[in-house]
């Protein structure tokens, strides 16, 4: 259970405002403890969050304040997708130097944008559609491969600098491993969660992709992660990637650790999937947000 300062910190939401929304619209029900003090559980956590981004984008709280999660995720991908074409005015800059082979031109552009940036908005608004565009070129033969492997690993060289940068090497922090299974090339997503998780100061190992379960089981041996972020991209994921990540999931060593799996393939795969002490991650919010309250638990 949340305490209302618990829920203040993870929404950025005020007391005033949750019990504004809670008197006048219903939005949810608190649990109270003996002393009268409200409590309120994960649901009503998610459901906050998700509230406070929609409003922050426009909607208002009168409008949506009876929906339930699963209405409120909804409503917020056709937001998403709705604003999908307001990208950032740097990304026209960052794809005309790749096309010109302008290596260089573009890590100035990826630098000057983080300078200027949140660590989420940079990764969610800048890495993440630069990333998916210059995929999109690439599979319309637009860019060669050799100017798509210079790219990200021109992002690689950037994200794990400022991993190495930013992540605390306390031994009580806790820790969070990051890999995809066999035949799950795709790494942009792990890549990505790495530094968000970096800026909220958890220990992070970067195993990177396309590794196979015993590989993954081995490495959570011996690093004895809290959370195991797998990244699964192929929609719908290969026979071989799922028989791996099984490997993983059932392995004894993954027992003490929670794990998170998120990408569209994640998405494709995991309803029809049972996953005991596994997580399905939406997006890379859903990650940020995820990781800030499990800090934030860890804390208390």
């Amino acid at each position: 259970m949340y305490s209302i300062k618990a829920i203040t910190l993870l929404t950025g939401l005020t007391a005033e405002t949750l019990r504004a929304w809670e008197r006048r619209y219903a939005s949810i029900t608190p649990a109270r403890s003996d002393n009268g003090r409200r409590l309120y559980s994960q649901q009503d956590m998610e459901k906050l969050m998700l509230l406070a981004e929609l409003t922050r984008s426009g909607h208002t709280i009168s409008k949506i304040a009876g929906l339930n999660c699963e209405a409120l995720r909804d409503l917020q991908q056709q937001s998403k997708a709705a604003h999908k074409d307001s990208s950032h005015p740097l990304l026209d800059q960052i794809i005309e130097a790749l096309m010109a082979y302008r290596i260089d031109r573009c890590e100035q552009l990826l630098k000057r944008a983080l300078v200027a940036s949140e660590p989420l908005e940079y990764a969610r608004d800048i890495l993440l559609p630069a990333l998916k565009k210059v995929g999109e070129l690439w599979h319309e033969e637009k860019l060669s491969i050799a100017q798509e492997h210079m790219f990200t690993c021109c992002v690689n060289r950037i994200v794990l600098s400022m991993v190495n940068n930013l992540q605390n090497a306390s031994t009580n922090s806790p820790t969070m491993l990051f890999a995809t299974p066999s035949n799950e090339p795709h790494e942009c997503g792990i890549l990505l969660s790495c530094l968000l998780a970096a800026v909220q100061q958890y220990r992070c190992f970067f195993l990177g992709a396309n590794l196979p379960g015993k590989d993954i089981v081995e490495a959570i041996h011996h690093l004895q992660p809290d959370i195991i972020v797998i990244g699964l991209v192929k929609t719908p994921p290969e026979p071989i990637t799922i028989e791996q990540l099984q490997i993983v999931i059932t392995a004894k060593e993954t027992a003490a650790s929670t794990v998170w799996i998120g990408g569209d393939g994640a998405r494709y795969w995991h309803p029809g999937a049972t996953l005991p002490g596994c997580e399905l991650i939406t997006d890379i919010n859903h990650f940020y947000n995820k990781a800030q309250q499990w800090m934030l638990l860890d804390k208390t």
